[in-house]
């Protein structure tokens, strides 16, 4: 597997476009990034990600209900962003990750692409 240059740059304007969509503002750059070993990890960060509540939230020391707030879009908003990611790139994500910073305002997306299945995924029962 082998993501390409202007995959990486697609993948870049298609978070802007749903982090500005999903969070009222978009990140001020976004940076993607590709290992070379399996499994292969594709990895966005966006820079100046906070909203206006989220540092107002900071500030006043209420960092904790930053990262709330952010896992919590970042699980309602999953399945839009794995979908756009694998019809960028071509190929199913074995596991996604995603997380933000309350002070610096990066927030980093992984997408992990394995042949070894959807990590994600529940496990088989135990019997």
């Amino acid at each position: 597997m082998r993501i390409t240059r202007a995959q990486r740059n697609a993948v870049a304007e298609k978070v802007t476009s749903l982090e500005r969509s999903f969070y009222g503002r978009g990140p001020r750059n976004v940076k993607v990034s590709v290992s070379d070993d399996d499994p292969i990890s594709l990895v966005v960060l966006s820079i100046d990600s906070l909203t206006v509540a989220d540092v107002v939230l900071h500030e006043r020391g209420y960092s904790d209900a930053v990262l709330r707030h952010h896992e919590a879009l970042h699980e309602a908003t999953r399945q839009e962003f794995l979908d756009a990611v694998e019809e960028i790139v071509g190929s199913p994500v074995s596991a996604y990750l995603a997380q933000v910073h309350p002070t610096t305002g990066y927030a980093v997306r992984v997408f992990v692409f394995s042949d070894l299945g959807d990590f994600d995924a529940d496990p088989p029962s135990q019997v």
